[in-house]
């Protein structure tokens, strides 16, 4: 089996978890990525093990590394719950990110929408939408713009949600930043303020790489126009100084 059919395994296993597990949203331990973890997070987090650790060391928001066996110029980078809050609250908004990383490069990401029932996988040039039940892939591309972004941790923002206000920009918060930045080929902008952590933003930064972009430690934001992305990086500018 190679790393992406496990991953898509995994993923499936988990969604159906999801759908039928038992106590899924029991509060059980702080995590290593410093929130607290679910029964859902660990058990979605035992299911990528289970498939991935023969591939290299695991990385995981729940956990930290994880093994030594496999390949150990490969690391493997985890959520196995992004939007935990979301699920636990019944918000169907929530997924998974897995990113490959090979000497150092991206070799492949998955991120997994459960809420919809589908996955997104890249691999070099390949990038498509798959759908848990039997449904034709979807190939990913950019969509014309359509009036509205996605700001995730907006509400934690003083300048720079002001700014968009301001300039009559439109936008989301879903509360799972790797479901969003899945999502960049279809949005106006994909933006983040706040504390950038690798599970969130592995798998979504690889797969918005043709994409206009900028990143630094408080910042992420992720464009298909550059009207657009040019606009909001004068604003990340002017309120950083």
């Amino acid at each position: 089996m190679d790393f992406l059919q496990a991953c898509i395994m995994a993923n499936r296993e988990i969604y159906f978890l999801l759908n039928n597990g038992e106590n899924l949203r029991l509060e059980c331990k702080k995590g290593y990525g410093g929130d607290i973890s679910l029964k859902a997070d660990l058990e979605a987090e035992a299911i990528f093990i289970k498939y991935l650790q023969k591939f290299g060391r695991i990385y995981s928001e729940e956990s930290g590394i994880i093994g030594v066996d496999g390949d150990d110029n490969s690391i493997i980078i985890i959520d196995p719950l992004d939007g935990s809050k979301n699920f636990a609250l019944n918000i169907p908004c929530f997924g998974s990110s897995v990113t490959l990383k090979k000497n150092g490069e991206t070799a492949c990401a998955v991120i997994a929408n459960f809420a919809a029932g589908y996955i997104c996988i890249k691999e070099k040039n390949y990038f498509e939408r798959r759908f848990f039940v039997d449904k034709k892939a979807q190939k990913i591309v950019s969509t014309p713009l359509c009036g509205v972004g996605i700001f995730e941790k907006a509400y934690q923002s003083d300048q720079l949600a002001a700014k968009l206000r301001q300039a009559s920009f439109k936008y989301r918060v879903f509360g799972a930043l790797a479901l969003s930045l899945s999502l960049s080929h279809e949005v106006d902008f994909v933006l983040f303020e706040g504390n950038i952590r690798e599970f969130d933003v592995a798998a979504g930064w690889y797969m918005s790489e043709d994409l206009f972009r900028f990143r630094n430690d408080n910042f992420l934001l992720v464009s298909k126009d550059k009207g657009i992305f040019d606009k909001i990086r004068d604003f990340i500018v002017e309120s950083s100084l």
